[in-house]
């Protein structure tokens, strides 16, 4: 692992980390909505992307482990990076700009859902 893979591993882990720690357990309050994760995903530094990118893949999991799973239904194609999981949001939110104020948790969902749909 070069070092940059490692930096960029660590910040992911701490990332969820903060993202978890944070949350008030009974709130309805959500975190990130779509203009907050937009502005993260778009930005020129690492720390940003990996928070992005972190929040994606948290997202993605709550789907595979079955907690979003009676809402959404995706399945990524093997050797699917985060990278692209983040520009296909930046993408998916720009091409749907009235949603930007929704949770961000929605929006990532149904981002990996519209390009990840599993096939019948």
């Amino acid at each position: 692992m070069n070092r940059f893979s490692i930096f960029k591993s660590f910040t992911l882990s701490f990332s969820l980390f903060l993202i978890g720690s944070s949350l008030i357990a009974g709130s309805t309050k959500y975190f990130y909505n779509g203009t907050k994760l937009y502005n993260l995903c778009r930005a020129d530094n690492l720390i940003d992307e990996a928070l992005c990118e972190g929040y994606i893949l948290g997202v993605q999991d709550s789907i595979y482990s079955g907690h979003l799973s009676d809402h959404f239904n995706i399945c990524l194609a093997e050797g699917v990076e985060p990278d692209q999981l983040r520009l296909q949001l930046v993408n998916f939110i720009e091409n749907n700009p009235d949603i930007m104020n929704f949770a961000a948790e929605g929006l990532v969902a149904k981002s990996l859902e519209t390009s990840y749909a599993c096939k019948k």
